[in-house]
């Protein structure tokens, strides 16, 4: 006997599909909200932040803790991988022990010593800068055995900020120069500070950057944007070279001084760019004077930053070479007038 049911039969196919449908649904839904995990036998590797958006100085302690300088430095990276090349590539941290190794051996040279001569052009002209000399001294009270900071040195001599004060008032230094040529004729003037033949880095790390010397006192750094080829493919010629650039905070630590007396700054442009690198809660700066009209941010930008670093501006200095604005640190209230 043969048992038909035609309804029942009929019904089947309309569950089914029906039920298809829900599940397919349902198994997109999933996958669009949930990706599937993929099983393999490679290593995830671990997402590394942008320097740039992750930390704001690029200390040492932002990664690995304040207690980071009680361990050996070789924990941090091998002496026999600490090259330049390696400290650029990685944006090593501003104070890593590499980079002031590589600062320290290769980027700095100690002071001439007391004994030795100066060796000047000029040596009848007793203040050579350009104003920033005397405004300084004024709000130290001619202070005696100070220490500076003068980026750019130039040659030493011509419109030096810190000629006088070291002469004269027993101060030591740091004067910074990027300029090929002009650095051979600063450190043949015996000056009684300590010199670097680079440059003062724009990001929290050590950088190559390409630099134009063509015009001598404004020689500065070629912007990315306005380098027509790849870093790697630029070939340097008689004036414009390839530079290697370090915060300053770096170049501190390197000679052991965080404490500074006064701070000038001359690069032509990248004024507010390096400011803005500085730790201010690592050092201690009683007075800067900034060149502010190659500036992009300009006057107001350069002061915005400094105020929200404590400093108050307190003065301008316009001459012939000179277009700079003078900053006083806030806790440092010699400079008011009674």
């Amino acid at each position: 006997m043969r048992f038909a049911c035609p309804n029942r039969m009929s019904a089947v196919p309309s569950v089914f599909l029906a039920f298809s449908a829900v599940f397919i649904f349902a198994l997109y839904y999933s996958r669009a909200t949930n990706p599937p995990i993929v099983i393999t036998d490679q290593p995830i590797p671990t997402p590394v932040p942008s320097v740039e958006i992750a930390t704001k100085y690029n200390l040492m302690e932002e990664t690995f803790g304040e207690n980071w300088a009680k361990e050996p430095a070789d924990k941090y990276l091998a002496p026999s991988y600490c090259t330049i090349e390696y400290a650029n590539r990685n944006q090593l941290q501003q104070d890593h022990p590499c980079v002031i190794r590589l600062i320290r051996e290769s980027y700095l040279r100690q002071p001439a010593p007391k004994n030795v001569p100066y060796n000047m052009n000029h040596s009848e002209t007793i203040d050579p800068s350009d104003g920033q000399s005397k405004e300084i001294l004024r709000l130290l009270h001619n202070q005696t055995n100070g220490f500076f900071i003068e980026c750019g040195g130039f040659d030493g001599e011509f419109l030096s900020n810190t000629l006088y004060m070291e002469r004269s008032l027993d101060w030591s230094g740091l004067l910074i120069e990027a300029d090929k040529k002009v650095f051979t004729q600063l450190i043949s003037r015996n000056r009684k500070a300590f010199t670097s033949p680079a440059c003062l880095s724009t990001k929290p790390f050590p950088m190559e950057v390409v630099y134009n010397g063509t015009a001598e006192t404004l020689g500065a750094i070629i912007e990315e944007k306005d380098v027509k080829q790849p870093q790697s493919q630029q070939k340097d010629t008689e004036n414009i070279y390839k530079m290697q650039c370090f915060p300053l905070y770096s170049i501190l630590l390197a000679i052991g001084r965080t404490d500074v007396d006064y701070f000038g700054l001359d690069v032509e442009g990248a004024e507010y760019k390096i400011l803005k690198t500085i730790p201010w809660h690592k050092v201690n700066m009683k007075t800067v004077t900034a060149e502010w009209n190659h500036v992009t941010e300009g006057e107001p930008g350069l002061t915005r930053l400094m105020e929200s670093n404590k400093f108050t501006k307190t003065g301008l200095i316009s001459n012939y070479y000179t277009r700079e604005f003078v900053y006083v640190q806030n806790s440092f209230n010699i400079y008011r007038e009674k």
